[in-house]
């Protein structure tokens, strides 16, 4: 027994030395990149690895512990086809690091400013054969990334970037041609592609081998063994015959009934997740975080959550989807989300999932479907053909793109457009068909002119609502057809929203002016939401859907309320308050004859409203505003400057350029309070956005003198929120950018120490929320231009029908005009802010509430 023991020890020793390369150490031998030695970790061991296949062996003789070895296989090719290929890697997670460049051999891309870590694939000398050059065999050439390197930079700044704790690293072989500045990069499938689980992979010597296959590298294996060859039929497609196709669509599915268990509800809350509150130390917010923190909004009085996406996405903030049916690991689990739901109802508070429907990720499953033009069933049993699942088109097909220069539209094909500095549509990896992507080349977009499309997205979120969810915020609404996205035959109504913007291009390295176009289909975008809404309140006839229309006229957003319960008033925030402080607070009751004013009931009927250009009448759009909507007037958001910066902007009427470095003055601070009363208090679901009730600020000067361009911009909208517990405070990074507080906020008092403090921000948003708890169902308001001056706002709450609820005197602080209240037949019910009633105008900042008697 003990000899039969002794040999198999023996066995089993002799196997391990064979595999580990005769014997050969390095000086991280048995460590891999997590810095734990592999009898910790062992993820890919002895029982795993083939000890008896030589090639295996091959490799394990000459691999060094800590290195990542990607194995490249174009079929077919020779040593000269794989010269314009090079390796874009980074560690994707738990920290979103900038990318290293490797293999790359272009002294041209070195010329236009790119770092390289190497300039060559292996060799044979480097694998243990005698060939000088560039070693090829059946499973490609490799490339060397050496994980350990303590000069590791990333190959756009120079900066230090690491690899060090990575559980997700992602990818791209490119072609250097690309990478000059003259184009967007083009890369080998068309998209990015993650090394899930990184940290166990690694061998029992401390590598990895990932082999890829040009055309299908998000099929990579980790054994040479596992390796598949296919090869994609729209790649090599000459014809044409892959473009995406359309149905014709008509059906009218009417108007949406409102629930009315949201026609009474006060106040809602946007959460953005990675920034919120962190459970479990890793310094990006989390779902455990919310349920953790549902006794201080419930202490708030907030009566419904708004997150910002949890479904599995490749980014920091969730936008961009991988898969519709999953929670993202890095903000929980799928019971997490369930107890969320389920702790904040039994609170009162409803939940909104935030729902991206305009476009993917190009690392969604139907999108590399669509890649491949693969067909199957959805969950009902009808076929779909996945290319039509997203917007397709052949290289020399045609679309009309706007020209600033000639202020006209003109055709060109979608080749030249994906050449332009302001593409739209963008090539698919080394193929002769381009996808439209109104946001960028990594969010692909929906087709929903397919029947298809629309049956996928609308089953998955009656998925969600099977949870118990409460309903949707919606993003993006108005992006689902825009007008150089449809073959627009002139009839439909387009709402246009043409301009230009400069900002610094990441991958050309410069600034480019870009001509926006984001004028958009109102019909055929109707169209869908009807039938969106239609099917889903057949099953769920409580759900609420609240639309992200970003458009800051009232008329243009109008129409949309004939397929949503309710929209976030953007007029409100780009525009009504911008007249309060340059005009003073009379002007704002102007708003009935003001297109920006999307609170007065005044758009809706059977005839038409015309939007003004440059003081003239520039086309029209129908009414169409339903009587019942629900307003969301909103504090601030996720994709804005923060409501204390915006108030305390430069104003006009079109506009208002926001106060990039708030310094906590007694007048920036009761603006913000002003900002506050009129949304808090404005009738419907109004919304604040994380923070605002503390008071933060989204100075984004710091940004400006580090980066010196506006990409990225919103970070400084998205920082961290003020918990007094340093361990419960995100603390994370994206790219090349750091969630940072700015100088501001760094001053603020905590969440917790506002809460004690009857003077702080937090209680003064405390008791508007109070008050907006009590409206009726589906009050109203009215400006009462008989008592509303200069420095004083004065607002009517109604009934439907008419009868004064409510009557609130805002003190703006505008001018210190001396102000005799009016409240005759009312008793006063709040004074927020210690408001003088006896002598109002020198009150600034203050709020009277008098009740009806």
């Amino acid at each position: 027994m003990k000899k039969k023991l002794f040999m198999s020890l023996f066995i089993l020793f002799l196997s391990i030395f064979l595999l580990t390369g005769c014997g050969k150490t390095t000086t991280t031998e048995n460590k891999n990149i997590t810095g734990k030695t592999t009898t910790e970790v062992g993820p890919i061991n002895i029982s795993t690895e083939d000890q008896n296949d030589p090639y295996e062996q091959w490799l394990n003789s000459w691999s060094q512990s800590g290195h990542l070895y990607i194995h490249y296989q174009r079929p077919d090719a020779q040593v000269e086809d794989y010269s314009k290929y090079c390796l874009w890697i980074w560690q994707h997670a738990p920290k979103d690091l900038e990318g290293s460049l490797w293999a790359a051999s272009s002294e041209k891309i070195v010329n236009f400013g790119l770092n390289r870590m190497t300039d060559h694939f292996m060799t044979g000398e480097e694998v243990g054969r005698s060939e000088a050059s560039t070693y090829i065999d059946q499973y490609g050439i490799i490339i060397d990334v050496d994980l350990y390197r303590d000069d590791l930079i990333d190959g756009k700044t120079g900066s230090k970037v690491s690899f060090k704790g990575a559980t997700n690293v992602g990818f791209l072989i490119c072609d250097e041609n690309s990478m000059d500045g003259s184009s967007n990069w083009v890369s080998d499938g068309g998209r990015e592609t993650y090394i899930t689980n990184f940290d166990k992979h690694f061998r029992s010597n401390g590598a990895m081998h990932v082999f890829v296959v040009s055309g299908m590298l998000s099929k990579y294996v980790f054994r040479a063994q596992d390796v598949e060859v296919k090869t994609n039929p729209v790649t090599t497609d000459n014809t044409g015959k892959y473009r995406s196709l359309s149905e014709n669509l008509t059906k009218d599915y009417g108007i949406p009934k409102t629930s009315d268990s949201f026609s009474s509800l006060g106040v809602g809350y946007e959460i953005f997740v990675a920034s919120f509150r962190d459970s479990d130390g890793d310094g990006l917010g989390d779902i455990r975080g919310i349920i953790d923190a549902l006794p201080y909004l419930s202490g708030l009085g907030i009566q419904a959550l708004w997150l910002t996406p949890i479904q599995k996405s490749d980014s920091y903030h969730g936008y961009d989807i991988m898969d519709y049916y999953a929670i993202d690991p890095k903000f929980g689990t799928i019971n997490d989300y369930r107890e969320l739901i389920y702790k904040a109802h039994k609170l009162g508070i409803k939940v909104l999932m935030d729902l991206v429907l305009n476009h993917t990720s190009k690392g969604n499953i139907w999108f590399e479907k669509s890649q491949w033009a693969e067909t199957g069933v959805d969950g009902n049993g009808n076929a779909i053909n996945y290319r039509d699942v997203y917007r397709w088109k052949f290289e020399s097909d045609t679309i009309l793109k706007y020209n600033p220069e000639t202020s006209k539209y003109e055709t060109i094909t979608v080749k030249e457009d994906a050449l332009s500095d302001n593409p739209s549509w963008y090539r698919d990896g080394e193929s002769k068909y381009y996808y439209y992507g109104k946001f960028g080349s990594g969010m692909p977009e929906l087709n929903y002119d397919s029947q298809a499309t629309r049956n996928l997205v609308i089953d998955m979120a009656k998925y969600w609502l099977s949870f118990g969810l409460d309903g949707f915020r919606l993003d993006a609404v108005k992006h689902l057809y825009m007008k150089d996205e449809v073959d627009d035959t002139g009839s439909d109504t387009i709402i246009q929203d043409i301009g230009t913007k400069t900002s610094y291009d990441d991958e050309k390295k410069k600034m480019v002016t870009k001509a926006f176009d984001y004028s958009s289909d109102l019909d055929k975008n109707l169209q869908f939401w009807k039938e969106f809404s239609a099917k889903l309140k057949n099953i769920y006839p409580d759900c609420f859907l609240v639309a992200e229309n970003f458009d800051g006229y009232g008329a243009r957003t109008a129409p949309y309320y004939n397929a949503f319960d309710s929209q976030f008033n953007f007029t409100g925030y780009y525009h009504n308050l911008s007249k309060v402080y340059q005009y003073g607070a009379s002007s704002y009751v102007a708003g009935p004859n003001n297109e920006y004013n999307e609170t007065y009931l005044n758009f809706y009927g059977t005839g038409s409203v015309g939007i003004y250009v440059n003081g003239v009448v520039a086309y029209t759009v129908p009414q169409g505003k339903r009587p019942d909507a629900i307003l969301g007037s909103f504090t601030s958001n996720h994709d804005v400057y923060r409501s204390i910066n915006m108030v305390n902007g430069v104003a006009n009427v079109d506009d208002v350029t926001p106060n990039t470095e708030i310094k906590g003055t007694i007048g920036e601070i009761g603006r913000a309070k002003v900002a506050a009363a009129i949304t808090l208090l404005t009738p419907g679901l109004s919304w604040i956005y994380y923070g605002d009730e503390l008071g933060m600020s989204s100075n984004t000067n710091t940004h400006e003198a580090t980066y010196g361009s506006e990409n990225s911009m919103d970070i400084w909208y998205r920082q961290p929120f003020l918990w007094k517990e340093s361990s419960i405070t995100p603390n994370y990074k994206a790219g090349q950018y750091t969630f940072e507080l700015d100088s501001y906020n760094k001053t603020l008092k905590k969440a917790e120490d506002q809460m004690s403090d009857q003077n702080s921000m937090y209680n003064f948003y405390k008791q508007l929320i109070e008050v907006k708890k009590t409206y009726p169902k589906s009050a109203r308001v009215r400006y009462d231009d008989q008592f509303s001056s200069n420095n004083v706002l004065v607002m009517d709450i109604t009934t439907q029908s008419g009868q004064v609820v409510y009557k609130i005197f805002i003190n703006t602080g505008y001018d210190n005009s001396d102000y005799g209240v009016n409240a005759s037949g009312y008793t006063l019910y709040k004074n927020i802010g210690n408001g003088n009633p006896q002598s109002f105008g020198s009150s600034s900042y203050s709020v009277l509430i008098y009740k009806a008697n």
